[in-house]
């Protein structure tokens, strides 16, 4: 018994290291690929905002890279996951390793701990790492991120304080400021009691001071100018500017507290329910993706094609991410329960492939 734990720990290990090693080649190949093609399309809105030609490019680079990073960590796992299984099996230790007595499942479980590991990074660099990088691309203005030109949002955020509504049309959060206020002070029964508007209002000590305010009485509509005035109870300034960014690109926490907020913001609260879940279920989503390599190449005969059996494995696995951006669209529409827009893709790979596994096995 000893003997046989002896020899599953040895080829675990070897199997892990090899694994390890062809994400890493594979990651940092697709990963430089991709930041290139990035630079390129770019390249010119980039050498605009700077003279410093050099350090524009590498800053850029490095802030795109956690995005791409996210982006290619599943791919990675899938190629790494097919190429060694394989390799293995073109070299008869695939078939070594099951006439050993470890099924397919323990083939899996040799592949757990790498790529649990991986699925953990992928977490962090999602959670962690994309949202200041985006943030700084926003306040940048280039590539992707032009339309938030000096850091600002240009869309229309609303917010409901109690019986008022509150409508923004453009944030700045670099200097904590807003732009186009207008509070709509209402009754305990909806109806507009004031109308309230600013040409900016300035964040400070937890409170917004409205700048160059109108303000318009029900009754009279009569306007009232006046130069500053407090707006009490406001929403916080980081609350504010976390409303205008579509959930995939905040901290997990920050989207969990905008989505008991529903009240707040131009984006529904199911939107944040929905992302709430997806930020788990992308990585599960890439561990069940070795489920589907050691499914697609577990009874390959060492004569057969590999470039047959990579394409066919590449293949599920690019479906497999159509229908999980299809249903996480439609759940962010509202179509979709957010369970299901965020589940329903790792459960349909993870189902289809111990299936595949279980009837090769004979069980």
């Amino acid at each position: 018994m000893a003997a046989v734990a002896q020899m599953i720990s040895i080829v675990g290990g070897y199997v892990a290291r090899l694994f390890l090693a062809r994400l890493l080649v594979i990651l940092v190949a697709l990963a430089a690929l991709m930041v290139m093609a990035d630079l390129l399309a770019n390249s010119d809105e980039i050498i605009e905002t700077n003279q410093d030609v050099a350090w524009s490019l590498s800053r850029y680079s490095v802030l795109r890279l956690p995005a791409i990073l996210a982006q290619v960590i599943p791919i990675s796992v899938l190629l790494a996951s097919l190429t060694l299984l394989i390799g293995l099996a073109r070299h008869s230790e695939l078939t070594a390793i099951f006439g050993a007595g470890l099924s397919h499942f323990r083939v899996i479980l040799m592949l757990m701990p790498a790529t649990l590991s991986i699925a953990v990074a992928q977490f962090l660099v999602e959670d962690q790492a994309v949202p200041p990088a985006s943030a700084r691309l926003r306040v940048w203005g280039v590539g992707d991120y032009k339309v938030f030109a000096a850091g600002a949002s240009h869309h229309m955020t609303w917010v409901r304080q109690g019986a008022n509504l509150v409508r923004i049309g453009r944030v700045e959060a670099a200097r904590d400021e807003i732009f186009d206020v207008t509070i709509f002070h209402r009754d305990i029964e909806g109806q507009l009691i004031e109308k309230v508007e600013a040409r900016s209002a300035a964040y400070d000590n937890g409170n917004w001071t409205l700048r160059e305010v109108v303000r318009t009485d029900r009754d009279t509509g009569v306007p009232t100018r006046v130069a500053r005035l407090t707006w009490p109870g406001a929403i916080e300034s980081a609350v504010l500017h976390s409303l205008s960014i579509h959930p995939r690109e905040l901290p997990w926490t920050e989207v969990k507290r905008l989505a008991g907020k529903s009240g707040y913001g131009n984006q529904p609260p199911y939107l944040y329910d929905v992302w709430i879940q997806k930020r788990i279920a992308r990585p599960l989503g890439t561990v069940l993706l070795v489920f589907l390599a050691v499914a697609s190449v577990q009874r390959m005969h060492p004569r057969r094609p590999a470039g047959l059996m990579l394409a066919a494995g590449i293949g599920i696995g690019f479906v497999y991410w159509i229908f999980d951006e299809l249903v996480v669209t439609i759940g962010e529409a509202g179509l979709l329960p957010s369970v299901l827009a965020a589940w329903a893709a790792p459960f349909v790979l993870g189902a289809i492939a111990t299936a595949m596994i279980l009837r090769q096995d004979g069980h």
